[in-house]
């Protein structure tokens, strides 16, 4: 047997090589689980997961048309508060109208924050706004802004570029595997463009978005969020609709949606501000629907 310095000093260099096998071995996986992670395949379907485990969303929305423009900030939130909340400008011509809306599934609300024209009254007159602006009027009819926020009906897409609700894993489980299954989104992962904003690595996906697909999974989304809007939307009468084609922007490490832009329009949706609840109160002091129709009427 070897004196024990000598003994020592045998043990060291194998407990050397085996410390490097480990740390190699580690940074191997380091590296495997790096580029498995951003894989653009997987990034996409983990996007599409992390989307139906969303309490809370901001998505503006841009459009323009024949010289006027839209612009609307719309944030709604789902779980212990359901609600909705958007600003819109509108602009056209000289024509700027400001108005605010917030929607619960039991009522809605709106106001006009600010209106500003050249247009004048029977008097020649500019029109008078003071007795409408900031003044909070309440729906008749049981609320609908909620449900047209969370579906995205208002919006320049038509809809939300992929559904973002709050569900379990067995509701989650059920709509991706209706999306594969319909193939509503169909992209060439090999393809994905690659980009860096802010610091963040972004992907780009080329996506034809399928009519019928969508609209059967819009339909299976709202019920499973407990609307009712879309029970009698039939899918196939969208059958031989040209597929819309879109560019969808997604935070790589986040699994968020940036944005997505239709290609034949330039429409664009950013998306923003995940999992931040609507903090506005709903309006306690509210005058009737008809009773701003009945102020606007009276302008002059």
């Amino acid at each position: 047997m070897l004196p024990e310095p000598l003994n020592t000093f045998k043990k060291k260099p194998v407990l050397a090589l085996y410390a490097l096998g480990v740390l190699l071995l580690l940074a191997g996986a380091g590296v495997w689980w790096f580029k498995l992670s951003v894989n653009p395949e997987r990034v996409f379907w983990g996007t599409l997961e992390q989307s139906l485990s969303t309490r809370a969303v901001t998505i503006e929305a841009q459009q323009k048309s024949n010289g006027s423009s839209m612009r609307q900030v719309m944030q709604y939130s789902m779980g212990a508060q359901n609600m909705t909340h958007s600003v819109t400008t509108l602009q056209q011509g000289k024509t700027t109208i400001v108005n605010e809306l917030i929607g619960t599934p039991e009522a809605d609300y709106t106001r006009y924050l600010n209106v500003q024209t050249d247009q004048k009254g029977k008097t020649g007159r500019p029109l008078d706004f003071s007795h409408i602006l900031g003044v909070w009027a309440k729906g008749q009819s049981k609320g609908q802004l909620f449900s047209q926020g969370v579906l995205g009906v208002g919006l320049p897409l038509g809809g939300v570029a992929i559904p973002i609700g709050n569900f379990d894993q067995a509701t989650r489980h059920k709509l991706i595997q209706e999306i594969k299954n319909d193939v509503v989104y169909q992209t060439a992962f090999t393809a994905v463009k690659k980009q860096t904003v802010g610091g963040r690595l972004q992907y780009v996906y080329d996506v034809s978005v399928q009519p019928v697909g969508y609209a059967n999974l819009m339909q299976h989304f709202a019920q499973a969020v407990g609307l009712h809007d879309l029970d009698g939307l039939d899918p196939s009468s969208f059958k031989g609709q040209q597929a819309l084609r879109m560019l969808l922007t997604v935070d790589v490490r986040a699994r968020h949606v940036v944005a997505a832009q239709v290609v034949s329009t330039g429409d664009k949706q950013t998306y923003s501000s995940y999992d931040i609840p609507v903090s506005i109160s709903v309006p306690k002091n509210a005058i009737g629907v008809q009773e701003l129709q009945q102020r606007l009427s009276q302008l002059q």
